[in-house]
């Protein structure tokens, strides 16, 4: 498999792909020795220990084949009964706080005097009325690297985005893998802001009700359960559709490509639902993801020329925390330049006011709000920092790198300063510019010819004119000294021609004279 290259997501009709329990299946392709090889695979999970699907693209499914997919699916949805479990969240909640229990192994509340049945089991006792609103502080987070590895803002983050969205004037928010914003719109703001839930984790079914949260795959824009999709578009055209925001943490190991089709089919229908073609009244979008990731969002999560979704985002100073994540966390505890995650936004960023009291100041110049680290750079016109750290100008580049990298004259770039030089890495995926395998866009032969060329012309035109002034140059050269000889014969023959002229004039005056004189 050493011949393998990097893999993509392909864009299109999801409805036409073949299902397995976690809904439509995506289209990927890969590249073995140079050979393009397309295939279907689950949305949710990256690993086929956890979903097995796979079927090679022009194949069928077999009708044996796709019952076995379809009693998974039934299979795994039957798990939540939804109306069921919030029944018995409202008849457990009736109960006192030495009689609630909630159990981990079996993903359910029970009461106390059912403990015995699970024998074993780890069971959280006397669940308190907080608790039971804020699962996210109860239940454990999940860890699956390859599924729902689940990281929860920091109550300082959730309270800074929800200060966000109030100073913006939102008054329904869609929820989407951010159950800590829910939440807390729920207990702090519920007569200002409506919101829903959207998640992938179904545990959620024992605490949130129909209405207020659906079991939903944001890869494939798929809900489990069918009533759910009734919800999310009653939600969607609440208001007409006005001052509607979409809060998104996803996971930062899962594809851009479905993530940006999801966020740009949500708008869409949001837009027809509505009969907007005010882009004031549009969905505004927030979107939690790493910095590093600005490029990749930019150049592979929609295919070229098709706008929306996540390409047309810009990304905001503000540093995301999360609680339960080592470097994602500022301060004492997280990394010394503070956590890495974002917010990309189509909202403007002039807009969006960062908390001052956490140093962010608002830059005249690039109309945005930027973190305190982040200097205006004069020569680049822009805020140029972007991992937490004052960048500083490098002459040579004529661009603003990260302060530990120095200018290395071999590698004709600003690096590190301990590298190696010359050292090429394995390219496995395309170029974002000519689409072919093993190169970068920086070392695209495409892009290197057509700027050799533009530079060859360039030099042609300056050698052109520089030949051009030096003969004109030396034209006038030769030329000055023959225009003041030119001129000096003229005076002298205009001098000798005056003296002529006047002496004829004494003459004849002589002899007028001399004829008087006579008579």
């Amino acid at each position: 498999m050493n011949g393998i290259r990097g893999v993509e997501c392909l864009w299109g009709d999801l409805k036409k792909h073949p299902q397995c329990p976690h809904g439509p299946t995506l289209l990927f392709n890969r590249y073995i020795d140079g050979e393009s090889e397309k295939f279907y695979a689950c949305s949710a999970c990256r690993d086929r220990k956890l979903c097995n699907f796979y079927l090679t693209y022009g194949q069928e499914l077999s009708k044996s084949e796709k019952s076995k997919w379809e009693q998974k699916g039934k299979k795994l949805v039957q798990c939540y009964p939804h109306q069921k479990l919030f029944i018995r969240f409202n008849e457990i909640k009736a109960e006192s706080t030495m009689k609630r229990c909630y159990c981990h192994n079996c993903e359910k509340l029970i009461l106390i005097s059912e403990k015995d049945k699970h024998n074993n089991h780890k069971v959280t006792e006397n669940l308190t009325d907080y608790q039971m609103h804020h699962p996210t502080e109860l239940l454990k987070p999940l860890n699956s690297v390859k599924k729902e590895a689940q990281y929860l803002f920091s109550k300082k983050s959730t309270k800074d985005i929800i200060n966000m969205l109030l100073k913006l004037g939102a008054k329904q928010v869609l929820c989407v893998g951010t159950p800590r914003i829910y939440e807390y719109i729920s207990e702090h703001h519920i007569d200002k802001i409506s919101s829903l839930l959207l998640d992938l984790d179904g545990r959620f079914h024992n605490f949130f009700g129909p209405l207020d949260y659906c079991w939903y795959n944001l890869f494939n824009h798929h809900f489990f359960n069918k009533d759910a999709i009734h919800v999310f578009k009653d939600f969607i055209t609440q208001n007409k559709g006005k001052d509607t925001y979409l809060i998104c943490d996803p996971p930062f190991g899962g594809r851009v490509e479905p993530m940006s089709y999801t966020i740009k089919t949500i708008f869409d229908l949001h837009k027809k639902l509505n009969n907007n073609n005010n882009n004031d009244f549009s969905l505004k979008i927030m979107f939690m993801f790493p910095y590093f990731m600005e490029h990749i969002i930019k150049e592979k999560s929609n295919p070229p020329s098709v706008a929306g979704g996540l390409k047309d985002l810009k990304m905001s100073d503000y540093k995301v925390d999360y609680e339960n994540h080592p470097l994602f966390v500022s301060g004492e505890h997280g990394k010394k330049q503070s956590s890495p995650v974002r917010i990309f936004t189509n909202i403007p960023l002039k807009l969006l006011e960062l908390p001052a009291s956490d140093g962010y100041k608002f830059c005249e110049d690039c109309e945005k709000w930027v973190s305190s680290e982040n200097k205006h750079c004069k020569k680049c016109k822009e805020c140029t920092s972007k991992n937490g750290k004052t960048y500083k100008h490098c002459k040579i580049c004529k661009r603003c790198v990260k302060p530990t990298w120095m200018h290395c004259k071999t590698c004709k770039r600003c690096t590190l300063q301990e590298h190696v030089c010359g050292q090429v890495p394995n390219i496995v995926g395309k170029c974002f510019k000519c689409n072919e395998l093993g190169h970068t866009e920086k070392e695209c032969p495409n892009l290197l010819s057509t700027e050799t060329t533009a530079k060859t012309d360039v030099k042609k035109g300056k050698i052109i004119k520089k030949r051009k002034a030096e003969s004109e140059l030396k034209t006038s050269a030769v030329k000055k000294p023959k225009i003041r000889d030119s001129k000096m014969i003229t005076r002298r023959k205009n001098l000798v021609i005056n003296k002529r002229k006047t002496s004829k004039l004494k003459k004849n005056k002589d002899h007028r004279n001399q004829k008087r004189s006579i008579k």
